[in-house]
């Protein structure tokens, strides 16, 4: 693939001549007008702003975007969560007065009998499945946190490479709009010779408005697709210069590696941690429907003789505790609905794996027919009826139909650019690799 001669075609004006001097004005003439402007106004720019390349701002998006945040917190409240899993349960005091307040001998408290005793549940068992089902629900905060940034820097490479685009786009525009004007010229100097009519002069004057009116929508394209970029870590894109090669095409592994890159989707590893979350919720239900033992320790006062005398006990439940057991087959289901969710999701991502590999062939098929054939047949069908057109052979509207289609062919040729570096990034999202990298 001819990648320079590409760069050149995907800027490059219509070579629209139609006198001898006109002519005489190479496409060399106006590629280098084209960088020396660009030049010219990135050295100016560049002693105000930063410039920005695609990795930079993914690093900024992922460290400032609103929506990371909402994980930090999240994860900050499951830990929370662990640690009160891990505390013991509260000992219940207890104070019982017996023989007091009765009738005869016992009609007072010199015959009472009062214990102090002190009752706590044995269920270290439970506190530790209970830890370890509070620490596994804390790494999927892992996996959400990162499908949130690949989604999360997908978007921020689709808004970096759309602002290349217009950028692009404007820079053509501009020269087709410099074009305009010496083709208005000239026709009002073959007007003057008797060369031309005034309708001529009014399509060029018509098509000079059309220009400076794309111009400036591409303008005003360009900084909403800059402020929807820069946005998103709260800059201000006055203050970034856009740095990345459009013309770099992305190297794409076969579709087998892709295959095996795409079962490490953290989407595809969160189902399968939400199954063993499952399954530690269920260990935890299954611990929790035992018995759990209550044991008591005290003391116990005998007013009659004035002594005191230890009380032990301990309180066993009979049976198992069915509340608990019961969610096991709900918990059971959900653990089925996750694994029946994680194949559907493989089965789409591969589908869309593979649609995206087909596009993306399609795609540098594209910009190499439009490079190799279909430009160079257009530019020289330019050049002949640019002759035409200067000795009369030709109207005006079929020479401006002539480099209208050259216009909009490299406006296509941008397009596929455009295209096979979007489809790029969103397989890099579905397989989970990152686009910082």
């Amino acid at each position: 693939m001819k990648q320079t001669s590409g760069f050149c075609l995907s800027i490059k004006p219509t070579k629209a001549r139609f006198s001898s001097a006109f002519a005489r004005q190479s496409c060399g003439y106006m590629i280098a007008s084209l960088l020396l402007f660009a030049q010219g106004a990135h050295s100016q720019d560049s002693e105000l702003q930063k410039t920005l390349q695609l990795k930079e701002a993914i690093r900024l998006t992922l460290a400032e975007h609103p929506e990371m945040d909402v994980f930090l917190h999240q994860r900050s409240a499951l830990n929370a969560k662990v640690e009160q899993a891990s505390l013991l349960p509260r000992p219940v005091i207890d104070l019982t007065v017996e023989d007091a307040l009765g009738t005869g001998e016992h009609s007072s408290f010199g015959a009472a009998q009062s214990t102090l005793s002190i009752a706590w549940l044995l269920e270290q068992n439970v506190i530790e499945s209970r830890v370890r089902a509070a620490k596994k629900t804390l790494t999927q905060v892992d996996f959400e946190l990162e499908i949130k940034a690949l989604d999360v820097s997908a978007q921020t490479a689709k808004l970096f490479i759309q602002s290349l685009i217009f950028e692009q786009r404007l820079q053509l525009a501009k020269l087709a709009e410099q074009q305009a004007k010496s083709i208005l010229a000239a026709i009002n100097r073959r007007l003057k010779a008797g060369k031309s009519s005034a309708i001529e002069k009014l399509l060029a004057e018509a098509e000079l408005v059309r220009r400076g009116l794309e111009l400036e929508d591409l303008v005003h394209e360009l900084d909403a697709s800059r402020y929807q970029l820069v946005a998103q870590w709260g800059g201000n894109a006055n203050n970034y210069s856009l740095n990345g090669d459009l013309l770099m095409l992305p190297v794409i592994d076969n579709l087998q590696t892709q295959l095996e890159k795409l079962n490490q989707h953290p989407a595809l590893l969160a189902f399968a941690n939400q199954q063993r979350i499952a399954q530690s919720e269920i260990e935890l239900a299954r611990i929790e429907a035992r018995p759990k033992w209550q044991v008591t320790a005290g003391i116990r006062r005998y007013e009659t003789t004035d002594d005191f005398g230890l009380v032990a006990g301990i309180s066993i439940p009979w049976g198992s505790d069915n509340r608990s057991l019961g969610n096991v087959p709900i918990i059971k289901a959900k653990q089925a609905k996750f694994q029946s969710q994680a194949i559907a999701l493989s089965r789409k991502l591969n589908t869309q794996l593979f649609v995206l590999l087909q596009n993306i062939n399609h795609s540098k098929h594209v910009i190499d027919t439009l490079t190799d054939k279909v430009i160079p047949l257009l530019e020289q069908a330019s050049e002949e009826s640019s002759k035409a057109y200067g000795i009369g052979r030709i109207g005006y509207l079929q020479w401006t139909t002539v480099r209208q289609e050259l216009l909009s062919t490299q406006a296509q040729l941008l397009d596929a650019y455009q295209a096979i570096h979007l489809q790029h990034i969103e397989i890099q999202r579905l397989t989970g690799v990152s686009l910082s990298n």
